[in-house]
């Protein structure tokens, strides 16, 4: 039906007939006789000139046959990949046609409601946007799968209806048919089908698992989700890290296309004292600072009965905006620091002069601020 996608269309195709299939994006009136037609297909748009008097509306399927030619001049768009061509000469062929969209099929959909985007999910996808989200997540499984096998790891795929086993959170369970008042459980993790394997002699197994879990809803977990599940024989530590990280750097590298640095590896210990969290970003350059020393013998109570104090340092040079908070903004972030947990948060400003503003200055002795200044 079609001899190009929309988007790959460009300056060496001209004078070419071709024929393209997709949704009609957009619609727009030239003149009296003539209109243009942004078509889309998951590749791209491409301008197409039509007749005034064809019919097809916002979402419709249509295939359209014609010949590339460069645009006009003046006419040119940059920010489209075809945007130095249109469609001219059209013969249009409606597959199907469509309803007022509930909502603009681009980038205005973000703020329209999820629920709404939910429920007219087919057309959701549809986005630029979507599109590309499903498109990286296979290229990551892709390069998952080719560094996993490089490395002599065997793809399995496990059951999904198992036996009941306790792990961390509640299963989902689903009623025998032929054994009434026995159940299935979806599985959690194949935690149990890959130590059977380990047993069995595979040496090396990986797969792209999905899991099931019955438990509360966060931003990063869902009642299913996918992970990367592999287990691996007579292997150290080392090796298990090695391997995982190969898979890692492999997928990033299919989406960005440049292979990023190295893996650091750094102790639990070590990014607890260096970040607070056991799972950081090291790309988040202020890292936590040791004040416990400097406060030893403070008589500031908040301070005296603390056995750790750890402070982070915002540079004015690097962080200019951030530096220049003032004490509005400051109190919002203490306020937020107790909504997520914290008991409260010091803040202190060290001006032009080194003198420092904050709240409890007045409880800090002059060797203290001093210390905090250096």
């Amino acid at each position: 039906m079609r001899t190009h996608m929309c988007g790959e269309l460009n300056e060496s195709h001209i004078g070419t007939t071709i024929s393209v299939c997709g949704w009609v994006g957009r619609r727009r009136e030239h003149g009296e006789k003539l209109a243009f037609v942004d078509l889309r297909d998951h590749s791209g748009i491409i301008q197409c000139v039509v007749d005034n008097d064809v019919d097809v509306r916002s979402e419709y399927v249509v295939r359209i046959t014609g010949v590339v030619r460069a645009r006009p001049e003046g006419t040119i768009n940059a920010t489209l990949s075809t945007g130095k061509v249109e469609v001219g000469e059209c013969v249009v062929e409606v597959l199907n046609s469509a309803e007022p969209p509930p909502f603009p099929v681009d980038q205005r959909a973000d703020d329209v409601d999820e629920s709404v985007r939910l429920k007219y999910r087919y057309l959701d996808i549809r986005r630029e946007r979507m599109q590309k989200n499903l498109r990286v997540r296979a290229k990551v499984n892709s390069a998952i799968r080719a560094a996993m096998e490089e490395n002599g790891f065997l793809e399995v795929e496990t059951p999904l209806l198992m036996p009941s086993t306790p792990e961390g959170a509640r299963e989902f369970l689903v009623p025998s048919r032929k054994e009434h008042g026995s159940f299935f459980a979806l599985p959690q993790s194949p935690q149990l089908w890959k130590q059977l394997l380990m047993v069995s002699g595979v040496d090396r197994y990986y797969q792209i698992a999905k899991c099931l879990r019955d438990e509360d809803l966060r931003a990063d977990r869902q009642y299913e989700f996918m992970q990367l599940d592999a287990e691996m024989s007579f292997v150290s530590q080392d090796d298990v890290l090695e391997f995982i990280g190969r898979a890692v750097v492999a997928a990033a590298k299919a989406v960005t296309g440049e292979a990023p640095p190295t893996i650091e590896r750094i102790t639990w210990r070590d990014a607890m004292e260096r970040f607070g969290i056991d799972k950081p970003d090291l790309r988040f350059g202020m890292e936590l600072v040791e004040l416990t020393p400097l406060f030893s013998s403070t008589e500031f109570k908040a301070f005296a009965g603390a056995e750790c104090i750890k402070g982070i340092r915002v540079d004015a040079a690097t962080y200019p905006e951030a530096a220049a908070y003032g004490r509005n903004k400051l109190d919002a972030l203490t306020d937020r620091a107790k909504k997520i947990g914290a008991k409260g948060l010091v803040w202190m400003k060290v001006g032009a002069d080194s003198a420092v503003e904050s709240p409890v200055a007045k409880f800090l002795s002059d060797a203290e601020r001093i210390a905090l200044v250096s």
